[in-house]
């Protein structure tokens, strides 16, 4: 019934003017909320539980029951920075765990990360466009909650393999670096650079091993084969 309900929900919200989505957050709240502008932010609360529902129910059909939610909260983050703000909170929290790699785990990141790389074009695209917003379009943030190999389709899919940043409307303030991500990042960095795109060459037995690999082992000659 919930998700029903929450379906039709989405679908109707998904219809209005962004402008519109104020209603979700303009509620009256009594404390607790001050650092989201005093917003109420337990409509958003429940559309995250709702897409964290969606993406763990079996069998599901992604593309039909999971994308209009990702991209109803994609759009709600874009516009309203409170909304983006106490998303980020709940999906992107500082991090601390720099030796799992970002997919591999049960949070809500490492489930959507998952999606990240999805077979369905539609689910791929719409689940790293709304990282992407979290992360306020900024490749490095990016980069440093799902990884390079993760990213790399949004990445080249906008021309910005080679880093920087387009033109947004975020403001330049940024949550800072846990101390556990600071002593990793340049150990991370070096990965990223030197291992992720690795030439690969095929080994004279026809399996795929680093270039160098192959170089030192040249295919063997086939006597059997028939001279021109």
């Amino acid at each position: 019934m919930f998700l029903t309900v929450c379906s039709h929900a989405v679908n109707l919200l998904n219809n209005l003017p962004v402008s519109y989505l104020d209603v979700l957050i303009d509620v009256p709240v009594q404390g607790g909320q001050e650092k989201y502008a005093g917003k109420n932010m337990d409509a958003i609360e429940v559309l995250l539980d709702f897409m964290e529902k969606r993406i763990d129910k079996q069998g599901s059909n992604y593309k039909e029951g999971l994308t209009p939610v990702l991209s109803l909260l994609t759009e709600g983050s874009r516009h309203h920075r409170e909304i983006r703000r106490y998303i980020k909170a709940q999906v992107l929290p500082p991090l601390k765990d720099v030796k799992s790699r970002p997919e591999i785990g049960t949070t809500i990141r490492n489930k959507l990360v998952r999606l990240m790389t999805h077979v369905d074009m539609g689910v791929k695209q719409t689940a790293a466009e709304f990282l992407f917003v979290l992360c306020k379009e900024s490749v490095d943030n990016l980069l440093k909650y799902t990884g390079y190999g993760n990213a790399a389709g949004l990445l080249a899919a906008r021309g910005l393999l080679g880093g920087g940043r387009g033109e947004t409307q975020y403001s330049d303030d940024e949550d800072s670096d846990t101390e556990e991500y600071k002593s990793a990042k340049p150990l991370l960095l070096c990965v990223r650079r030197q291992h992720v795109i690795r030439p690969m060459g095929v080994k004279p037995d026809g399996t795929l091993a680093p270039l160098e690999e192959t170089l030192c082992c040249p295919p063997e000659e086939n006597s059997d084969s028939d001279s021109d």
